[in-house]
């Protein structure tokens, strides 16, 4: 029987939760493939799935609490997001399905522990929370008090920070976490969980994206090594090579300062365990990295997903867009890249978001999981169908992709996606371009001439700024 403390739902939404819960937690989960989308979905059946996948996880049982208060928590998560078109409650919940997804499938939660896989789950539900609809770029271009009160750093995933960790101290969702996780033999203080959870969300900015790619190749090395030989640095130097650390992923000015200041005042309180116990290849640093590395992955997977939900995803990602430009034209700011309505073109936006950012990453992450490849499969297939919607030449080497050029030091293009603004270095832009080409000459039909698109017509309506979702029980 679910009990809450904190919410009040009616009688016939308790009994649908818990009837979806028990479905989702007991039904093979492949039944909820990536073609499953909860975004047309009553609130209260969203709840019983994610309230299912979490007690499918045990992430209730590691933690000390009972699917009461998890429910009363999940609820008030809902409650702090507002209604955006795309950032908004169902994004959070699309993550987190995608994320379980991958653990299931793909192994992606091989080398993670129950504690890690708690946190990461909770950070993928809180990680957009409070989204105002608007990107970071505009939070610092209006000044606003979010922007001032973080310093112009990761503004709104500290903002998501802040909403989250006031909701786990309203809920005492850690309450029991310590006495809990020393059954475990892997005692975790609520200060240690909290920090690395925020770090988590914090890895959901865009600006990590490269260092994130760039770390999965980095732990990729490691554990292959590790899986043949208990020596890494052994292994790595008898082949003429030295042992690569993890990047930073805020090598100068960290948005976690703040956090530290104000809700972290002393040290971590657990050990560390930076050391390769016999049932875990990766220490507890590496293990957080790896959950950043997911959690991004989850938030950037639209194109990975099957082409129905993809493009529902980015018609809502187009009207969010198109707000925000609408916004900056009245208030005289210059209107960022991609966000004009009148000039922007729906493929060539994601046609650009798959070959610079999508694509790339997940070809990595296969590297470190080979059965995540299939969703390399679905993205390819995606990016076909968004050049044959072209009403327009899709300049595939030119700036209608990249529209920004900024001089920083040297090459640097700023594009602007649904998870935030991301800076292209000019190296990786060439050798992406260079692929594009190479591809090209051995896949034409990926690429389509003038003439083809001149012949082609949009086969989907204008985007509405009032995309009406209808509701549908989950099968």
């Amino acid at each position: 029987m679910i009990i809450l403390r904190h919410n009040n739902l009616s009688t016939d939404d308790l009994f649908i939760i818990e009837r979806i819960l028990l479905k989702v937690s007991e039904t093979p989960y492949h039944t909820y493939s990536l073609d499953y989308s909860l975004l047309n979905k009553p609130r209260a059946e969203v709840y019983g799935f994610i309230a299912g996948i979490f007690q499918r996880m045990n992430i209730c049982q590691t933690l000390g609490i009972t699917t009461s208060d998890f429910l009363d928590f999940l609820i008030d998560i809902e409650k702090g997001y507002n209604d955006n078109p795309y950032h908004s409650f169902y994004h959070a919940v699309d993550v987190a399905m995608v994320l379980y997804h991958m653990m299931e499938q793909y192994d992606m939660a091989e080398y993670l522990t129950n504690v890690d896989l708690a946190m990461v789950m909770i950070a993928a539900l809180c990680h957009d929370i409070g989204h105002p609809g608007k990107n970071n770029h505009f939070e610092v271009s209006c000044k606003t008090s979010k922007a001032k009160l973080y310093k112009d750093l990761s503004v709104l995933e500290s903002h998501s920070s802040s909403l989250t960790l006031e909701l786990l101290d309203k809920h005492q969702l850690l309450r029991n976490l310590e006495s809990q996780t020393s059954l475990l033999g892997i005692a975790i203080s609520k200060q240690d969980f909290k920090t690395s959870m925020v770090k988590m969300i914090l890895a959901t900015d865009m600006v990590c994206h490269f260092t994130l790619k760039d770390n999965i190749s980095i732990l990729h090395e490691k554990i292959d090594a590790l899986k043949h030989h208990s020596q890494v640095k052994k292994v790595l130097l008898s082949m003429g090579k030295q042992e690569r650390k993890l990047k930073p992923l805020f090598p100068n000015q960290n948005p976690f300062h703040y956090f530290k200041q104000h809700f972290f005042s002393t040290q971590p309180s657990s050990p560390n365990n930076f050391h390769v116990t016999k049932s875990l290849l990766l220490n507890s640093r590496e293990r957080t990295m790896l959950c950043k590395i997911l959690i991004h992955a989850a938030d950037i997977s639209n194109p990975c997903r099957p082409w129905t939900v993809f493009h529902q995803q980015s018609r809502l990602v187009c009207v969010e867009f198109f707000r925000q430009g609408d916004a900056e034209e009245s208030l005289g700011l210059p209107i960022s890249p991609n966000m004009n309505r009148k000039e922007a073109n729906p493929s060539s936006i994601n046609v650009g978001f798959i070959d610079y950012i999508v694509q790339p990453y997940f070809e990595v992450l296969s590297l470190l999981f080979p059965k995540s490849k299939e969703l390399l499969v679905q993205c390819s297939k995606n990016r076909g169908e968004w050049l044959k919607l072209s009403t327009e030449n899709v300049d595939i080497f030119g700036n209608k992709l990249l529209p920004i050029e900024v001089a920083m030091g040297g090459s640097i293009t700023q594009v602007t996606i649904a998870a935030g603004t991301v800076e292209i270095p000019g190296k990786f832009e060439k050798v992406i371009r260079n692929k594009l080409k190479r591809s090209h000459s051995f896949n034409p039909n990926l690429f389509l001439s003038t003439d083809d698109h001149l012949k082609i017509r949009r086969k989907s309506e204008e985007i509405s700024l009032l995309y009406q979702r209808t509701r549908s029980p989950i099968g």
